[in-house]
């Protein structure tokens, strides 16, 4: 043997020189955090949009489109106001935002509930209402 590697060892190395690119890419584009100011424009949008009267659908028009989901919209409840916190909290991917929401139930009471609203900025705008804080 003249110490060279082999065919076989020369293509073992090269495939697990390929694996590990494909790896390293594929991780890179998931672990991509949101970012803090687009996740609270999102918001923004989302409760404004929610007070205004429209249906959570109709965020799904917009460009970029806001994915949404929120049971108390969804029961048809209605936003009368709402105080979100300014600074975020990344957690994981997604950005959390406290949010107290005042909301009419469908017998014209009037309700006040915390909330926290996990926002998603990559790779496509999400808002999901979470548990309370």
């Amino acid at each position: 043997m003249n110490g060279l590697p082999t065919t076989s060892s020369r293509r073992s190395w090269w495939l697990a020189g390929l694996l590990l690119l494909v790896a390293g890419c594929s991780g890179a584009q998931s672990a991509t955090p949101s970012d803090a100011n687009e996740g609270r424009v999102a918001l923004q949008a989302v409760l404004d949009s929610w007070k205004k009267g429209d249906l959570p659908e109709t965020l799904a028009l917009r460009t970029p489109p806001i994915r949404v989901s929120d049971g108390d919209w969804k029961a048809g409840l209605r936003l009368q106001n709402y105080k979100a916190d300014n600074e975020g909290k990344l957690v994981g991917t997604d950005v959390n935002f406290n949010v107290v929401l005042e909301l009419k139930t469908n017998k014209g009471k009037v309700v006040k509930k915390s909330a926290v609203y996990a926002v998603t900025t990559h790779p496509q705008l999400m808002v999901l209402r979470q548990d309370s804080y």
